[in-house]
């Protein structure tokens, strides 16, 4: 497929397994003048791209996580609901201690006080564990925890910014300083992802869903490089994990038809494609209408 560079008007060609590699376009430079660009396989249309600018068809979108809020979080009024709780039953207990005293047979007292005296140490140590467990939640992270954060809150911005050499220092510090922190691996794979160093972006990602398998954003990352790398069965099984955590993501059922598509299942196909244009993914209600046809074409 030939195209024509909108800045030299020097004309290229892109090599047929790149054109047919599965994406919508391709993101090529400029043999003449080094301007970075993306041609459109449909239309042909070619579109001047920015250094390190990621195309939206495709790749996973995530939210800014809580993670690098720095609002404090609201703790302390469970505090007080708990010491609360306990007053109550604490005070309930002692009522009914003393309705006892003015009421039972002086020969049946102490049955009925060794009970009450019983139920209020069990209250007591209840009152303790819970007060303590509160307690532990609110003691502060350590000082290698708090450190990495600053670092992963640094490199996010640096991120943002398109700084990504700043960014890989600073993500890369934060994994340094604490080995766990789950946040500072997904943004530096994010920041190899940019850089187009894929496989670092793998291993990070791998990483993620290790120390936090709940972390769906992950695997939407890793469901979009293996699809990259047309290993479909890697990229399904990713996104399946990411459908079975959050069912609502429209865009991991838009890339799940586009899986099974690339695999000849074309009910499957429209199925999930079907599936992210009722969830509002608009590009789910286009790739729905092509697989259908296709359907229509098999049947």
């Amino acid at each position: 497929m030939k195209f024509v560079c909108p800045v030299c008007k020097t004309t290229g060609n892109i090599r047929d397994r790149e054109e047919n590699a599965g994406q919508p376009e391709t993101q090529i430079t400029c043999p003449e003048c080094g301007t970075h660009l993306s041609v459109d396989h449909n239309t042909g249309r070619v579109q001047q791209r920015s250094a390190g600018q990621e195309t939206q068809e495709g790749r996973p979108k995530y939210a800014e996580s809580t993670v690098l809020s720095m609002k404090p979080q609201a703790k302390g009024k469970t505090d007080h609901l708990a010491t609360g709780v306990f007053v109550v039953v604490l005070c309930a207990l002692i009522a009914a201690g003393v309705y006892f005293s003015l009421n039972i047979k002086a020969g049946t007292w102490n049955r009925p006080l060794q009970m009450i005296s019983g139920l209020v140490d069990e209250v007591a140590e209840y009152g303790r564990a819970i007060l303590g467990e509160f307690h532990k939640e609110r003691r502060p992270a350590s000082k290698q925890a708090r450190q990495a954060q600053r670092h992963v809150r640094k490199g996010y911005e640096y991120y943002k910014d398109n700084r990504l050499k700043e960014a890989l220092q600073e993500l890369s510090l934060a994994i340094e300083t604490h080995p766990e922190n789950h946040e500072a691996y997904f943004w530096r794979a994010r920041t190899y992802i940019r850089l187009e160093r894929y496989d670092d972006a793998i291993m990070d990602l791998k990483t993620v869903v290790y120390l936090k398998p709940s972390y769906s954003t992950a695997y939407d990352n890793l469901s979009w490089l293996f699809m990259r790398r047309n290993d479909y069965d890697e990229s399904l099984s990713n996104l399946n994990k990411s459908i079975e955590l959050k069912p609502n993501n429209g865009w991991a059922h838009y890339m799940r038809g586009r899986v099974f598509f690339q695999k000849g299942d074309f009910k499957k196909a429209f199925e999930n494609a079907e599936a992210a244009c009722k969830l509002g993914y608009k590009d789910g209600c286009r790739d729905a209408k092509r697989y259908g046809t296709k359907l229509n074409e098999k049947d």
